[in-house]
């Protein structure tokens, strides 16, 4: 007669949930009676989030995973200046949200203010709504090929522009007459928690893959020094495996 056991990597003999088991930097989440996860808090990583793992310029992001930012790092003050969002990213998944602020998590962003990057079918999307009417580009071609791509978003007051590698700029304009984007809300790169909510249904998935090199109006952000709050994002340089489970047989 031959039984099984089930042993995680970490030489858990039960898979059953024990907070001991994720450390002081991580959570346990059950699935079953049989298989658990570490749910890792920000720069942390390892079977039991013990490894410190910092990220400053290149954050991986699995679609459950988000960086906030202060929206003090992108004031927003006069809709004269021109206002400029640069990044890399890199990803096979056709769909993402990148980088996002709209509003207060208390206030709906339908019809409200905000500015957003994301990936729709592996086309490249900027957005961003001032009162009248959003405005919208979109990359002739999908982005979703595996490669980094270098994006340029400009904004100064109606007026957009999408710079997506060495390819000819977008334009685009907001309707209406307000030119002034009132987006009070953090900032988010990577993901948002309840995202179509915090959203309005604009974006409906996280992002899964690469973001790097940041920079807010020619300023660079350190995503781990700058970052205010953030969840299970991983430094960019290396692939973590998933958890694997053995089988360990044994006679009896």
């Amino acid at each position: 007669m031959k039984d099984e056991l089930l042993i995680s990597e970490s030489g858990c003999i039960s898979a059953v949930c024990r907070q001991a088991d994720c450390g002081l930097n991580g959570k346990c989440m059950e699935f079953n009676e049989t298989h658990y996860e570490c749910v890792c808090n920000l720069f942390y990583d390892g079977p039991r989030c013990n490894i410190f793992k910092p990220i400053e310029h290149a954050a991986k992001f699995n679609g459950d995973a988000f960086i906030e930012l202060s929206a003090d790092e992108f004031p927003h003050l006069t809709s004269e200046k021109n206002e400029i969002v640069q990044l890399r990213f890199k990803t096979e998944h056709p769909n993402g949200i990148i980088f996002w602020q709209g509003q207060q998590p208390d206030v709906s962003v339908v019809g409200e203010d905000y500015i957003s990057l994301g990936l729709t079918n592996g086309y490249l999307h900027y957005s961003y709504e001032l009162g009248g009417g959003a405005a919208n580009m979109v990359s002739p071609i999908r982005l979703n090929d595996g490669n980094m791509h270098t994006v340029r978003l400009e904004r100064r007051g109606r007026r957009g522009i999408l710079q997506v590698d060495n390819d000819p700029a977008l334009v685009g304009m907001s309707s209406g007459i307000l030119a002034m984007l009132n987006a009070e809300g953090n900032i988010f790169i990577g993901g948002v928690p309840d995202i179509r909510h915090s959203t309005g249904g604009l974006h409906h998935q996280n992002f899964v893959g690469c973001i790097a090199d940041v920079a807010l109006n020619g300023e660079k952000v350190d995503l781990m020094g700058t970052a205010i709050d953030g969840k299970n994002v991983r430094p960019c340089e290396e692939w973590i495996s998933p958890k694997r489970w053995l089988k360990l047989r044994r006679r009896t």
